[in-house]
């Protein structure tokens, strides 16, 4: 990752009540000042309040005293960088800033600022602690978001349910980020975090006032290195829901850029055993030959390969054995309740104890990396974060380097205390070391550090087709967790009640550099239409990083209309419906002009069959032009190729 130009401006120091900062294009005005003592805030955007007078700060076990402004400084940035993979060739970071200090009007009082940066996609602050040591313990977080006449679309986890319909402000309790919502204008926002470091990962929830306010656990701060500053808090502000889409490398805006090699980093999409064959060398050695067929980098083999998820007590196998009781006479599975993800298990592996359910593990994995190298995939492990935890994770990650693995899935990591939030980027720093792209699943939501560590090709941290999730969820995530940063959406080739389409399409709408696919490889069923047929071409061509993107046509939980420009010209397309039928009608101006372009095309078949339907091909020329009707079912979609 490089800088392809840059200016860094110092171009005032002031002293006054009131500051403003205003967005390069000027749409966005940010103002800041002290009243009754406590720091506040408020945004316009498009000449309009949509953030009206707002408080900053923070509860302390040293409280602060009344606060007045010292000074401000104001800076300016505008930039290009080039991602090492991602939804554009270069990323835009222009804004206006200013870093407002303000103190205690006491005799030695403390001091701390907030610096603000304005850009034309939304603006962020963050706070930055003078001293943090004599600051005592932060209990809990005072930054406010008081939204004026919206609807928002929350969610309670990251694996729970979107409401069907947006909630309005006055009904809305609290969420996990990001939260997304609708102006009465139809202008939209969201908001969110970025670059976490020694901090406490936040949650929403709506206080007495009635203000959107960040929650926090409480969190020391007398060890706290002199330079702390908190994570960036994001509001992104969009005229419609598919520009809101289009930014979503705003969190990665804010991270620092990656200083080390990452010409190891090789985006692609990867074939995951789950829900597609079982961890035995016949299955594996047919899942690496269809993956080499179908253009997928890597195979991921799941839960099972090492043991148990963790070493069980004798309580726990016993617990397991009542729920499995088939399993009495097998000599095998006793031994694989205590796991050494050293090496490789032979035989049953019990999944959790409280579950009827288990695997089987006949697995050598120096011949099944060295069978995928000959056919150009790579092989990445999963690993549970209690189990990585019992171990060096330097040592760990560097015996699988002599393996030879591409990557690896921690799963189920401890997420939100200031000690996880450190605990997952040394886990970044160690994989990057020894070369190890990271899939990391379950509650950990990204923060646009995959700007750091181009390696953390992926992340779960949202309700993923496991969860059999409705089709209206899939199409509020790409406005939703989608704006922060890959997402492992865990989508199967084939689903009951969506589309083949549909399922096809969510590669494109919810991007991630690895999008793993998680089931269908079994499902293939001529007669019943969850069968490949021609839309294959368009899984097998499908790259997973891009020169550019657009969005044609997008409404939170109805629809998304996505194109995206591959490194050889050609144009992808992605459409995918949610509970009601619609017909998007799109231009194809983002097509070079005076050129003439094959489309093939592949819609919903007219029909379902039970709970499948298959898809219909189209192939003719098209030009910039001219428009198209993508016609989608209930749960369906569309998928297209310009070349």
């Amino acid at each position: 990752m490089r800088f392809v130009l840059s200016c860094w401006v110092l171009l005032a120091v002031s002293v006054g009540l009131a500051e403003e900062v205003s967005s390069p294009d000027g749409k966005i005005q940010v103002q800041v000042s002290v009243r009754d003592g406590v720091a506040v805030y408020a945004c316009q955007y498009q000449s309009r309040t949509v953030l009206a007078e707002s408080s900053l700060g923070f509860a302390l076990s040293k409280p602060l005293a009344e606060l007045e402004i010292l000074r401000t400084e104001r800076f300016q940035n505008a930039t290009t960088w080039k991602p090492v993979w991602g939804e554009y060739a270069e990323i835009p970071d222009r804004y206006h800033g200013m870093r407002v200090w303000f103190g205690e009007k006491t005799e030695g009082g403390r001091t701390f600022a907030v610096e603000f940066r304005a850009y034309d996609e939304g603006f962020a602050f963050r706070y930055q602690l003078v001293e943090p040591a004599l600051w005592g313990t932060m209990e809990r977080e005072l930054t406010e978001f008081r939204l004026t006449d919206c609807v928002v679309f929350p969610i309670a986890g990251t694996e729970s349910t979107f409401p069907k319909e947006p909630v309005p402000l006055a009904e809305y309790t609290n969420s996990c980020a990001p939260l997304t919502g609708r102006f009465a204008d139809g202008s939209v926002f969201s908001l969110m975090e970025a670059y976490a470091v020694r901090y406490p990962r936040l949650r929403f929830f709506k206080n007495d006032t009635g203000a959107v306010q960040v929650k926090i656990s409480a969190t020391s701060l007398e060890s706290a290195p002199k330079d702390f500053t908190t994570p960036w808090r994001l509001v992104m502000l969009a005229p419609d829901a598919a520009k809101l889409v289009e930014h979503e490398y705003m969190t990665m805006n804010l991270n620092p850029p990656c200083e080390a090699d990452a010409s190891w980093v090789v985006p692609g999409k990867t074939l995951s055993n789950t829900g597609n064959c079982s961890i035995r060398m016949d299955d594996l050695i047919g899942l690496v030959d269809f993956a080499a067929e179908y253009g997928m980098k890597y195979v991921q083999i799941d839960w099972g390969w090492y043991g148990t998820e963790w070493s069980y007590t004798d309580a726990e196998c016993e617990e397991w054995l009542k729920n499995n009781p088939r399993f009495a006479d097998d000599t095998t599975w006793r031994a694989n309740c205590k796991p050494d993800p050293y090496k490789v298990a032979q035989g049953t592996v019990p999944y959790f104890p409280r579950f009827k359910a288990s695997t089987f593990v006949d697995m050598d994995i120096e011949k099944l990396v060295a069978y995928g190298k000959e056919k150009g995939v790579g092989i990445c492990l999963y690993l549970n974060d209690r189990m990585i935890k019992t171990h060096d994770i330097d040592d760990l990650f560097a015996h699988y380097a002599t393996w030879g693995l591409a990557g690896l899935k921690p799963g189920f990591v401890a997420y939100g205390s200031a000690k996880n939030t450190d605990e997952l980027r040394y886990l970044n720093e160690t994989a990057a070391k020894h070369r190890l792209w990271l899939c990391i699943h379950d509650a950990y939501l990204p923060d646009g550090s995959s700007r750091t560590y181009p390696g953390l090709m992926n992340v779960e941290g949202g309700g993923g087709q496991e969860g059999w999730h409705p089709d209206y969820h899939d199409v509020t995530l790409p406005f939703t967790r989608g704006l922060v940063g890959p997402f492992d959406y865990t989508p199967m080739l084939f689903c009951p009640k969506k589309s083949n389409a549909h399922q096809l399409s969510l590669m494109m709408t919810l991007y991630a550099p690895a999008p793993v696919i998680r089931g269908g490889w079994r499902t293939r069923n001529a007669t019943q239409g969850n069968a490949l047929g021609s839309e294959k071409e368009f899984l097998r061509d499908m790259p997973t990083t891009w020169n550019d993107t657009n969005v044609l046509d997008a409404e939170i939980g109805r629809h998304i209309v996505t194109v995206r420009k591959a490194a050889d010209n050609r144009w992808f397309l992605g459409a995918t419906n949610g509970s009601d039928a619609y017909t998007s009608e799109i231009s194809l101006s983002f097509l070079d002009p005076g050129r003439e372009y094959t489309l093939k095309l592949w819609l919903d078949a007219a029909e379902a069959d039970g709970d499948w339907r298959g898809t219909t091909r189209v192939e003719k020329k098209v030009r910039a032009t001219d428009t198209l009707q993508l016609p989608m079912a209930p749960g369906g979609g569309a998928v297209a190729i310009f070349e």
